[in-house]
């Protein structure tokens, strides 16, 4: 399953408006939203698993909104290890959102400081993908605070719905399933359907490739290993012979 962002003509606001905000959002995130709910219910049944209580696997959904991050810490909660080595273990996984916030600063720059630090909180994989895209087209800082905003209400929600309703099933969603390679897996797709370019393209493939393929091995460690991957054998792609 993967979302394609149909590009459009740059906005000139002396020409025409641009499109409604929360239409475009919802248009851009539901199959992401609905493809981040077998993720959600194995997140919410490793909670169950690793004898979380209901209020700790929320607030940890809520306070990290970062998958891979959280499937980190639960894995490691489950496994005992001191709190030390989960924070570092998360940080690690995590460390790409340094870079996601860099960029979300300049979308909302007339925004102020709280107002900016408030929107950067949620921000994901899948919206900072939609939002690099759409934000190059909508300059327009009360429309991309709108789209952003529906789109990371729709995400986010579907998410931890998810594993609210797999924590109270506790451990009935078996780990073989394989829930956990969805989001991954769509937001690679989403990346390769988004782009004609061969440098994203590469990426994207070979991104798929090691998510698959390492998760097993690697845990949540697979997905920042996968993009570090990809962006490896894309940068070399890309360099003329």
């Amino acid at each position: 399953m993967s979302a394609t962002i149909v590009h459009e003509p740059a906005i000139d606001a002396g020409v025409s408006a641009p499109p409604p905000a929360v239409r475009t959002a919802l248009c851009d995130i539901g199959a992401l939203s609905a493809a981040l709910v077998p993720f959600g219910l194995a997140l919410g049944s490793a909670s169950a698993a690793a004898g979380l209580s209901g209020f700790e696997a929320v607030f940890g959904a809520l306070i990290m909104l970062a998958g891979a991050g959280q499937l980190a810490a639960v894995e490691a909660i489950g496994r005992g290890e001191s709190v030390v080595a989960i924070a570092l273990v998360v940080a690690l996984v995590n460390m790409r959102f340094v870079f996601y916030g860099a960029a979300a600063a300049g979308w909302f720059a007339g925004a102020g400081r709280w107002r900016r630090l408030l929107l950067v909180y949620p921000i994901v994989d899948q919206t900072f993908m939609l939002c690099q895209q759409r934000f190059e087209i909508v300059t327009d800082l009360a429309w991309r605070q709108r789209y952003y905003a529906t789109a990371t209400a729709m995400l986010g929600g579907s998410f931890v719905a998810s594993q609210v309703v797999a924590f109270h099933l506790g451990t009935a969603m078996p780990a073989s399933a394989g829930f956990h390679l969805m989001a991954p897996l769509v937001f690679t797709g989403m990346l390769a359907t988004a782009t004609r370019q061969q440098p994203q393209v590469v990426a994207a493939i070979v991104g798929a490739v090691v998510v698959t393929l390492g998760a097993s091995v690697l845990g949540p460690l697979a997905l920042p290993v996968a993009v570090a991957a990809g962006v490896l054998v894309a940068s070399r792609s890309a360099v003329p012979s």
